[in-house]
């Protein structure tokens, strides 16, 4: 059986913090170990890992940042690994990466028991104070693809000991003359618009298929608006292949896209509400799905 793992707090006198691990085959939870009440409990899918099938890490902050490790094939807590400056459970073979406020991705890696035998990073690549990294990261088949606010993409990869970090590209470079898409339709002037939402990007790795959500207008700060638009990108290429319009009541706060070879793009509007199902690949809208809590969609695999 494959194990789903998932953070819960129970509210009580003294606060308790479990992770709930379920079975999905039968989406029945299986077993609850409890952890230190630290976990951060940030809205999406980088804040737990499932580690080589075993082990889980929750990030924690307290407002010190930590990762607690748990054991499923023994069902306790192993024990926390202070990650000072750094954000984010990314699981790569036994260990995982991690976001750092210095401008660097750290990988630690744990040993037969969970606990921690290794720590690397990588070269200074992005600045906080100039376009930090989104917090948030997606798989990629070696390893994980950040984005930075700027709309800057980096593949982060760790092999041969060390942690390795693509050449960036950009979402939204400047605008040309007579540019148009994949498809040869004319790209109108976009340089003010920027990346958006609390699960902002998504990858397929089957058909080389990258979405953001984007709006028009503002700053860094605005970061977490929802977005107007979702364009699509070609991760060979390097460039965009369509523009999908959302209005008032479908814009979006966060996208996810199936793994498979015919990829679904699911979009969960900023109102809640129906979640939006659409062909990954065309865009067009497939159905929507009114008895899906759509505040939140978490990375599927």
């Amino acid at each position: 059986s494959t194990l789903f793992p998932y953070t819960t707090l129970f509210r009580s006198s003294i606060p308790t913090d479990v992770v709930l691990v379920f079975d999905l085959d039968s989406a029945l939870p299986i077993k609850e170990i409890e952890i230190p009440p630290k976990s951060a409990g940030i809205g999406h899918s980088g804040m737990i890992g499932l580690i080589e099938d075993r082990f889980i890490g929750v990030w924690n902050i307290t407002p010190a940042m930590s990762v607690s490790v748990v054991d499923t094939a023994d069902d306790r807590f192993v024990g926390e690994i202070s990650t000072p400056g750094c954000a984010g459970v990314y699981p790569v073979d036994a260990g995982f990466l991690m976001a750092c406020g210095d401008g660097r991705v750290q990988y630690v890696r744990l040993d037969s028991v969970g606990e921690e035998v290794d720590r690397l990073r990588s070269e200074v690549f992005f600045t906080v104070t100039d376009d930090p990294v989104f917090d948030y990261a997606v798989p990629t088949p070696q390893g994980w693809m950040f984005m930075s606010l700027e709309g800057h993409v980096y593949e982060v990869a760790v092999k041969d000991g060390a942690v390795n970090v693509s050449e960036p590209w950009s979402i939204n470079p400047a605008d040309e003359e007579d540019a148009a898409d994949l498809n040869g339709v004319p790209i109108d002037p976009d340089d003010n618009w920027r990346i958006s939402g609390r699960q902002a990007f998504a990858y397929n790795a089957e058909t080389n298929l990258l979405v953001t959500l984007m709006h028009e207008g503002g700053g860094q700060e605005t970061f977490e608006d929802p977005g107007t638009q979702v364009w699509a990108f070609s991760t060979k290429t390097k460039r965009r292949a369509y523009v999908l319009e959302l209005d008032e009541e479908t814009k979006g706060v966060s996208v996810e896209l199936t793994a498979d070879a015919k990829p679904l793009l699911i979009i969960a509007p900023a109102k809640g509400g129906e979640l939006l199902i659409h062909d990954g690949v065309s865009s067009r809208l497939l159905r929507t799905m009114p008895e899906i809590n759509a505040n939140l969609v978490q990375r599927l695999e």
